[in-house]
């Protein structure tokens, strides 16, 4: 069968050749030569940078003056006489309005071996990227030279990103510059030394889009272990074993948390040895040979205080050989080689197990050594010569790829565990591999340029980034421990936090704790980075594109999606929405300018986005000391937010295949009420805890009058003990938290559900009527007006927990734009107890209608003059006037206003990746563990960013609307003759008895009683 076409390929009238290629929707190749010949890139040749195995469906258009290029989401047109580029979005937005003469350039090198590229920039154009600088993040109006080097440059990455909707990825490990409109203001300049231009163009909604676009090709970071996101302690350089063993025992007696040691240069017999004959210092790390591995040696007796150890490692060695290797067997794997791709890469015999760098660290691994630094190898590497003939510019940016990759793994091969590398150079692709230095103090006089660059690498696709500690200052510990990962190094000095006078000491602590409490906050940011390539610490305009205030902020970024740290400064800018100071509880409304002095106990402003859930850890030591049974979740109500918690073993690479837990928390919050709902644990992992209990802090300004769990009312306790909480809580008036404890539910069969009613005894009134069943007379009606008298969005709550099913009715038909349904649902609203109802109850009856519909729009967000037209004056008077014959005709008309409204609002163009979500829903109706978050990373998109444009586009939460397709979707198929058991089955519920449980509490009645 021939094979389907994936590129256009020409040679232009002025003679240059060109080839375009679609490798996904909104990502197209672009690669220009002077010949025929299209050399590929070594980091696609070594695996570092992968194209998708399928391609998009696409259409090549011609015409006499060009060739088009479309997919779904964008297109590229390529002109015949010159090779001009014009890219474009599947929206109608350009992104580059010309690619300018990749195919015919202007050679500014007198050999003629440079290729130089012109993208246009649009008059008010921001552009991020490039993983280099210490002074800005924003790059428009710099050239920048994208070579690796000390300081400002460790880690150079090709990657740009517009605040147009356009990415560009330089396809190259060559060094390069970017002319950033420097030389011409209104173009982006890319100038290659090579005769071969290559680079690729994304299409993206924003610049978290792009970033997870540009990380699908040049791979997401990895998660590093568990224990990495916690301390790590470099001794000084002059240690010894026992120094080293002091070091530690100073960390367990001041009850400082702490993960890691690490050993400088000094570990190894021949000082900064960079050959593969290491061996210990004979004197300084003595191992006994006959015995060289236990809890009687040093690495032992550390690892009995829970300290993992690091070394220090450099290399000159040539790792092009074993490349090579690996890049022919996967040639041969591709052309139909029978070899399994799991065995690629494994030696067999003597001389190819010398090609492997790894090979001779594998006895210190063996002996308990669990993490490495790759250190600075530049320098070292002038003047060799290499097994895949390249010269040293060529291999200048290749080399530091290659000695992370092989590292990450042979740690991996050997030991079936996430490696913990953290490597002081790199490149594009190198977060697949290795953590991140971003400098140490000693080349680093003014530390907030750290922050700078970290901020540059996020920007980038680098999530586990950390600089050099600071403990001699506030600022510096607030900002250490503030980062993906934290790291303490002492190497000729002496930073230990023992050593620091007591307030410091006492900070060090506090922030140490902190850190250790707030694990899974930032472990779960660390699997969003991983799924999306959103990063952990994620710069200003990356979560706030549209304030342009935010643009060019370096003093203060996000950490994950809910915290705002500052850093260096005493200037805060609160972004739109309520924030709250973590230090002193004190709320403030953005977007808002701030002058921030840091309380005592602090180094730097940490502010928690309303709406936030944190989810945290008990304290510990290290990581691993106790198991985690009980987690405590600390809410911000706000509106409708969500949190996902995500678990695995912390240990394996078992992760990638699908071993991991994801528990999914919601809030949704009003003047009256605040709602939580806490999901089970969906998924699997070894060493999962077969029990899980939440302590429950939920951060409020004023008490509840009731608090319910699942149904219940919790009593209030005077104390806030565990044993006294079990059914109860308590409140504390001095910070407006609440606390109570809860359990999941057992076999993990639902959620936990828990209701604060705010509003003293009228609310707690209100929900004891609700709960009593109806009687003769008027308790119908009279539960009805209570429930009127809450605000829209909450009054199906203040009514009897099972609905009637004319009100899902009526919403249905509000929602499809269904008139018959409609009608029908409102005729039997208004006619119900009729004969038993008083005129004065008919009236609470026609508010409570009334009530409804404004209750739908309002959850719609959208606005009631525009949706009602000329009979909003009438609707409105309804609710002061008393009813006539005429009330519920107007009744009727409004709702089949809605429903004209609502249909229209359906067909109208939705965004495309909210096409494409509600696309999965259909196609994932059957899948009990289809969430958000595997969407997300299905679509390459980050989930928060995703869930607030579903909500935006919808009028309502991801998980209402998945909600509301299952229960339809069950409900119909039991309308046309399906079993219980099959229905539930078929709308992703595995457990009949809990599908009965949500479908009564959705519809009203049980499934049994719709079949009647």
């Amino acid at each position: 069968m021939r094979r389907k076409p994936t590129c256009t390929q020409f040679q232009t009238a002025e003679g240059s050749f060109l080839r375009i290629n679609a490798i996904a929707s909104n990502i197209f190749h672009i690669t220009v030569s002077e010949t025929e010949h299209f050399p590929e890139s070594p980091l696609v040749r070594y695996d570092i940078v992968r194209f998708p195995a399928s391609r998009p469906d696409f259409k090549l258009e011609e015409d006499d003056e060009a060739y088009t290029l479309r997919t779904g989401r964008a297109s590229l047109r390529a002109a015949k006489r010159d090779g001009r580029l014009s890219f474009q979005h599947s929206r109608g937005e350009l992104a580059i309005g010309h690619a300018p003469l990749p195919s015919s350039p202007e050679l500014s090198d007198p050999s003629g071996t440079f290729f130089e590229a012109r993208f246009e920039l649009d008059a008010e154009e921001r552009i991020y990227g490039t993983g280099i600088g210490s002074d800005t993040i924003m790059k428009r109006g710099q050239h920048i030279r994208m070579r690796m080097m000390k300081r400002d440059a460790y880690t150079p990455v090709p990657f740009l990103m517009s605040s147009r909707g356009w990415g560009l990825y330089a396809n190259t490990s060559d060094p390069h510059d970017f002319d950033i409109g420097h030389a011409d203001p209104d173009r982006i300049m890319l100038r290659v030394p090579s005769p071969t231009l290559d680079y690729l163009l994304f299409a993206g909604s924003g610049y978290a889009e792009l970033l997870s676009s540009y990380t699908a090709i040049a791979g997401k970071p990895r998660l590093l272990p568990l224990w990495a996101y916690g301390l790590a302690f470099i001794g000084n350089q002059q240690a010894n074993a026992r120094e080293t063993i002091e070091d530690a025992m100073k960390f367990r007696d001041a009850d400082i948390p702490c993960d890691m040691i690490g050993l400088d240069a000094t570990w190894m017999e021949v000082h900064y040895d960079r050959s593969t004959n290491q061996n210990w210092h004979p004197e300084r790390f003595f191992i006994p040979r006959w015995n060289p591995k236990g809890q009687h040696t040093f690495i032992g007796t550390l690892r009995a205080m829970g300290f993992k150890l690091s070394l220090w490692l450099g290399s000159d060695f040539d790792l092009t050989r074993y490349e090579e290797r690996l890049a022919a067997e996967r040639v041969k794997l591709s052309d139909g080689d029978a070899a399994s791709p799991d065995t690629a890469g494994q030696s067999n015999g003597e001389q190819e197990q010398e090609e492997i760098w790894y090979t001779h660290l594998e006895k210190f691994v063996d002996q308990g050594v669990s993490a490495f630094k790759l250190t600075e190898n530049s320098g070292a590497l002038k003047g060799k010569s290499w097994s895949n003939g390249m010269g040293d510019e060529e291999m200048h940016h290749l080399y530091p790829l290659l000695l992370a990759k092989q590292m990450h793994d042979g740690f991996k091969r050997q030991t079936g565990k996430r490696p913990m590398v953290y490597a002081a150079e790199g490149y594009a692709g190198i977060q697949q591999y290795a953590a991140m230095w971003a400098g140490g103090l000693a080349d680093e006089p003014d530390e907030p340029r750290s922050l700078v660059k970290i901020l540059n690498a996020s920007l980038c696709g680098l999530s586990n980034m950390a600089n050099d500690m600071d403990i001699h200052s506030p600022e510096g510990i607030h900002f250490g421990f503030l980062q993906p990962w934290s790291k303490v190094n002492s190497w000729a000095y002496w930073r230990h936090p023992c050593l620091l006078d007591v307030p410091l000491r006492e900070m060090f602590k506090r922030y140490a704790k902190l850190r250790y409490r707030l694990i899974p906050y930032i472990y779960s940011s660390a699997y969003t980075a991983y799924a999306t390539g959103m990063p952990i610490i994620r710069a200003m305009p990356l979560m706030y594109p549209r304030q342009t205030e935010m643009a060019e902020m370096t003093t203060q970024y996000m950490f994950g999606d809910s915290l705002l740290v500052g850093a260096f400064t005493e200037q805060i800018e609160l972004p739109e929405g309520e924030w709250i100071d973590y230090w002193t509880g004190r709320r403030y409304r953005g977007p808002a300018k701030l002058e921030y002095h840091a309380p005592e106990q602090a180094g730097g402003p940490l502010f928690v986005r309303a709406g936030a859930i944190l989810p945290m850890w008990p304290e510990m030591n290290h990581v691993g000391q106790k198991p985690v049974d009980t987690i405590s979740l600390h809410i911000y109500p706000h509106k409708d937010s969500e949190f996902t918690l995500y678990e695995d073993d912390g240990v394996t690479c078992k992760y990638e295949e699908g071993a991991f837990s994801l528990t999914t928390v919601l809030c949704e919050s009003s003047e009256h009420r605040t709602l939580v709902h806490i999901g089970a644990r969906n998924g699997q992992y070894d060493g999962m805890s077969a029990e899980r209990s939440y302590d429950v802090f939920v951060h409020l300004q004023t008490k509840p009058s009731l608090v319910t769990v699942d149904g219940s009312e919790y009593q209030e306790t005077t104390r806030a003990k565990k044993s006294q909480l079990q059914a109860g809580w308590s409140f504390d008036r001095t910070t407006g938290v609440l606390h109570l404890h809860v359990e999941e539910r057992k076999n993990r069969s639902g959620s936990v559900r828990i209701e604060l009613l705010h509003g003293g005894e009228a609310a707690r009134k209100s929900w004891t009527t609700s709960k009593r069943p109806a009687a003769a007379g008027g308790t119908a009606a009279v539960r009805q007006a209570e429930a009127y008298a809450a605000p829209a969005a909450d009054r199906r709550d203040f009514r009897a927990p099972s609905p009637s099913q004319f009100e899902k009715h009526l919403e249905m038909g509000l929602e499809t734009g269904n008139k018959g349904k409609l009608r029908s649902a409102l005729e039997r609203l208004m006619a119900e107890e009729t004969k038993e109802r008083t005129s004065g109850e008919d009236r609470e009856q026609l508010l409570y209608v009334s009530g409804l519909l404004a209750g739908f729009i309002e959850r719609k967000q959208w606005p009631m003059k525009q949706v009602v037209g000329d009979l909003y004056e009438r609707f409105l008077s309804l609710q002061t006037e008393a009813g006539d014959e005429t009330s519920g005709q107007v009744l009727l008309q409004v709702a089949e206003r809605i429903a004209d409204y609502s249909q229209t609002s359906r067909t109208s163009a939705l965004h495309p990746l909210v096409q494409q979500l509600q696309e999965m829903v259909e196609q994932e109706m059957d899948q009990q563990f289809f969430t958000l978050n595997v969407a997300a990373q299905r679509l390459h998109v980050n989930a928060s960013h995703l869930s607030r444009l579903f909500k935006q586009e919808t009028g309502k939460s991801f998980s209402d609307y998945m909600m509301e397709q299952k229960m339809i979707y069950a409900k119909r198929l039991m309308q046309n003759g399906s079993k219980v058991a099959d229905a539930g089955l078929a709308a992703g519920f595995k457990d009949t008895g809990y599908f009965i449980r949500v479908f009564r509490n959705y519809w009203g009645i049980t499934p049994g009683e719709l079949k009647l």
